[in-house]
């Protein structure tokens, strides 16, 4: 478990800078709000966040960022603490992707003055795509549509994100979501997740995971029902999960399965 606040080091690629204003940085996201509470963390209309010390991130896992609407390499603002939370996803990321070193990360942004958006707080991020050494993970579902390689990449890195970030939203959620994965961790914080049956965003997930990786004949509807419900429980078996995707050890064991599935 990551303190609030960490002593950070130059590998992270930050400099803590105080917050004087609230001007825009980049691209950000705007979906984030929405029935589950992806803006708001436990549902409805939560009012504006106001960040702690802003710190410019230029780089994930030794890879420079880029804008994605540009092409231009430069940083972003974010929460530093947030930002290692990153750092370490993206560890383990390529670590288990297969895929090589990172060498680029195209994204819409971190930090974004737009309320309630967990954007406005620095703690959330917007991914376009990775680009690997031997590889390239894409999340422009508005470019490819319904490819099957890509969809399989696509949720087998969501698989990934969801175990460090609750809200990990893609193009389900809506047309905004449609041209990048947007990831914050407003509703666990620095906790390990777990999964939540009631929440559509995460249950989206897991109906993406086990279609395009798995290959179960499930609908990405949101609903935690008896079809996914069943799918899910093969896979358990399948792999030896004996904890409920309810606890954070039984939601980090099927996500991990997902990524591990090349």
């Amino acid at each position: 478990m990551l303190p609030r606040r960490i002593l950070l080091t130059t590998g992270l690629g930050l400099a803590v800078a105080p917050v004087v204003a609230c001007g825009r940085r980049g691209g950000g996201d705007g979906g984030s709000r929405g029935v589950d509470g992806g803006g708001g963390g436990g549902g409805g209309q939560a009012a504006c966040r106001v960040p702690d010390a802003l710190a410019p991130m230029s780089e994930v896992a030794g890879a420079p960022l880029s804008y994605a609407e540009s092409g231009t390499r430069q940083s972003f603002d974010a929460d530093p603490a947030f930002a290692a939370l990153l750092q370490q996803w993206a560890g383990e990321w390529v670590a288990a992707a297969g895929l090589g070193a990172l060498m680029e990360v195209s994204t819409y942004g971190a930090y974004v003055d737009k309320c309630p958006s967990w954007h406005s707080a620095g703690r959330a991020f917007d991914i376009a795509e990775l680009v690997h050494e031997n590889g390239t993970v894409s999340c422009r579902y508005d470019l490819w549509g319904d490819d099957p390689s890509r969809l399989r990449s696509y949720w087998r890195l969501a698989a990934s994100l969801s175990t460090r970030f609750t809200y990990t939203l893609g193009y389900p959620y809506n047309l905004a979501h449609h041209n990048h994965l947007h990831v914050d961790n407003g509703v666990n914080g620095y906790e390990a997740p777990s999964h939540n049956a009631g929440s559509a965003a995460q249950t989206t997930v897991v109906q993406g995971v086990l279609r395009h990786v798995f290959g179960a004949d499930v609908s990405l509807t949101g609903s935690y029902d008896d079809i996914t419900r069943e799918a899910v429980r093969a896979v358990q078996r399948d792999h030896g999960i004996v904890d409920r995707l309810a606890t954070p050890a039984g939601w980090r064991a099927f996500l991990d399965a997902a990524v591990a599935r090349s």
